[in-house]
């Protein structure tokens, strides 16, 4: 075997899917006057690297059909690979568009009247990680409370205002 041949054999080797190799072993084979060695090599690359059986009819084209052989696939899988960096994932997009919104609660959730202003609400915003929309809602909840309780003592005082002048009207008019 000469060193053209040994190289060519080489790099079909290392690199069987590359149709360089195998053009230059059968250029090779061809040169030594091997030339059914030569279409030997090309048809081998060519099931193997092709999916694409060659043999002395093939120029019909029944061959080239929509059909996909067994090489063909076992080359595609062989040569499939993920990329990391090229997959989108769902997870990925909604952080995204987390960062992208502005994450201020808008003022009916932070309003002292509003439903969510609840300490439910601020523990699990304290969960959550978002330690100042909790402090935050928890001074609503308080000052609601406080002020609720005004409120509750102011419409009391009026109630008791009311009853002692229905009492008084009522001991006025029998004393």
């Amino acid at each position: 075997m000469d060193q053209a041949e040994q190289l060519a054999r080489t790099g079909i080797d290392e690199h069987p899917d590359r149709p360089e190799g195998a053009l230059v072993m059968a250029l090779v084979l061809l040169d030594q006057n091997r030339g059914d060695e030569a279409r030997q090599v090309i048809e081998d690359w060519a099931n193997t690297n092709l999916g694409v059986e060659v043999s002395d009819d093939s120029v019909s084209g029944e061959h080239f059909g929509s059909e996909v052989s067994d090489g063909e696939l076992e080359n595609a899988f062989a040569f499939a690979e993920t990329d990391r960096d090229e997959v989108i994932d769902a997870d990925a997009i909604a952080q995204q568009a987390m960062l992208d919104t502005e994450i201020d609660p808008p003022d009916e959730f932070a309003s002292p009247n509003s439903s969510f202003a609840t300490r439910t609400v601020a523990d699990l915003l304290a969960r959550q990680g978002d330690e100042q929309g909790a402090s935050r809602i928890r001074a609503m909840v308080d000052s609601t409370a406080s002020g609720s309780m005004r409120t509750t003592r102011g419409r009391n005082a009026w109630k008791i205002e009311r009853l002692e002048r229905w009492l008084s009207n009522i001991r006025g008019g029998m004393q």
